[in-house]
């Protein structure tokens, strides 16, 4: 295809990353994307990515099935459906010869990875796996410290995932991430960015994991006294509750992060939010349908997202920790915790020279040497948390770029590849957790492999 003009895709869900978005970089990046079909089976959604993209009649469907029996409609598919329709329906699109962008997890079982894998390799397309966190300048100047030997060698790793309160009971309380039988696990949905960073960083497979975590706080034993089954049934501390829908949906604004905490935000966070996208200062902005605030409420009033937290049919951890032996001997741990003011990661590298201290949200890298002469290094990297610190663009721009070349051997940052070790992570992490045990990787690794190999026949 030329290489100046914008892809053409198909988009396969219209919810909140497929339609907020994915839809926010195709109107602000025209020359590089262009929305020609739509899969969305919510009747209103699907109207209204239609309309806001200028779809054509016979592009608008209500199954994934349907586009994709169709001849080809687009250069490639953006594939942000519920994690249990990722591995059919990207196996078809890829099939039927489409470049796939597909959301985390690439699947639901080590196998169906693999398989996925596979495919692309087979059917010669690009997959790439939307785990934006490698295409932030933070952690590409971690990558290139470590690369250079500024610390020495690398020989230990801690990452701490501070999801914030108030993200948490968004997402993994009320929201789409709150069950198992739908996202998997607390790691697949949110520990699997950190995985792909850490096994990125360390350059080496993981050889060894073990884990531990449980659900202990946003159960019904813990709710106050006073408290109802709905936010908006007569709640008698609904006044003093942190967690109250009225206050994290329907106020706008950032109230849930102090300004003094804000220090690293980039100014264009601020003109995102107040001044282009207003709607994004509410989290009802990336869970709720309606726009007004009359709809709002009454989603609230009658949907998922306005019932208590503490009586919730949630069962994701909302605490966890994860450790790692890799195969060229630096240990690494996760720590997932929904108990945080500050949505913010933090990752530590320690040395045979130096060490390295980031913290993503508040923009700080700091590095410093065994060596007394040399003067610790410090540095502000800014951060946009609205749109996962600006990598979401980074990663569809180079999305785009990849399919204009699309070369048999055109490969991305995150591949499906590169992109397997942090979801066998996931799996056997959780294998490691329910069974107590610590997971061999070779081992866990193999019986994938044959998983897939049974999908095949």
């Amino acid at each position: 295809m030329k290489a100046d003009r914008p892809i053409t895709v198909a988009l396969l869900g219209a919810g909140e990353r497929g339609a907020l978005m994915f839809g926010l970089f195709a109107e602000k990046h025209p020359d590089m994307f262009r929305y020609v079909a739509v899969a969305e089976p919510d009747r209103q959604r699907r109207e209204q990515f239609a309309g806001r993209f200028a779809l054509s009649k016979e592009n608008i469907f209500q199954r994934w099935e349907d586009l994709l029996e169709k001849p080809n409609l687009a250069d490639a598919v953006i594939n942000a459906m519920p994690d249990r329709f990722h591995y059919p329906s990207t196996m078809a699109a890829m099939d039927k010869g489409y470049h796939v962008l597909l959301e985390k997890p690439m699947a639901q079982t080590p196998g169906e990875c693999i398989s996925l894998a596979r495919g692309a390799e087979k059917n010669g397309v690009i997959l790439q796996i939307f785990l934006e966190c490698r295409y932030l300048r933070l952690y590409s100047e971690i990558k290139q410290l470590v690369e250079s030997g500024g610390i020495g060698r690398p020989m230990s790793m801690q990452t701490t995932e501070n999801l914030g309160y108030w993200h948490f009971i968004m997402s993994y309380v009320r929201g789409f991430a709150r069950r198992s039988q739908d996202v998997i696990s607390f790691l697949s949905a949110k520990g699997i960015h950190d995985f792909d960073i850490m096994t990125w960083l360390a350059d080496a497979p993981p050889a060894k994991v073990s884990s531990f975590g449980g659900l202990s706080y946003f159960t019904r034993e813990n709710a106050p006294p006073g408290a109802t089954e709905r936010c908006y049934d007569g709640c008698r501390v609904a006044a003093t509750c942190p967690f109250h829908a009225h206050r994290q949906y329907i106020k706008p604004g950032f109230p849930q992060v102090p300004l003094s905490l804000m220090t690293g935000i980039t100014p264009g966070t601020f003109i995102d939010g107040y001044v282009r996208y207003p709607h994004l200062r509410s989290l009802s902005a990336y869970n709720l349908t309606a726009t007004d605030r009359a709809g709002r409420l009454a989603e609230l009033k009658s949907g998922p997202h306005g019932r208590c937290v503490f009586f919730c049919d949630n069962d994701v951890m909302d605490h966890q920790v994860v450790n790692i032996a890799y195969e060229n001997g630096l240990m690494a741990a996760l720590t997932l915790s929904a108990f945080s003011v500050t949505w913010e990661r933090t990752l530590n590298i320690s040395g045979t020279a130096g060490e390295i201290y980031s913290r993503d949200f508040t923009g700080k890298l700091e590095v410093r040497q065994f060596d007394p002469k040399v003067a610790v290094r410090r540095k502000r990297i800014r951060f946009n948390p609205l749109f996962h610190g600006g990598s979401d663009g980074i990663v569809l721009l180079a999305f785009a770029k990849a399919v204009r070349k699309a070369a048999k051997t055109t490969r991305v940052l995150t591949g499906a590849d590169e992109a397997i070790w942090s979801h066998l992570l996931c799996f056997a992490a959780e294998e490691a957790r329910t069974r107590d045990t610590v997971v061999d990787m070779t081992e866990f690794r193999q019986r994938a492999e044959k998983e897939a190999n049974r999908l095949a026949t």
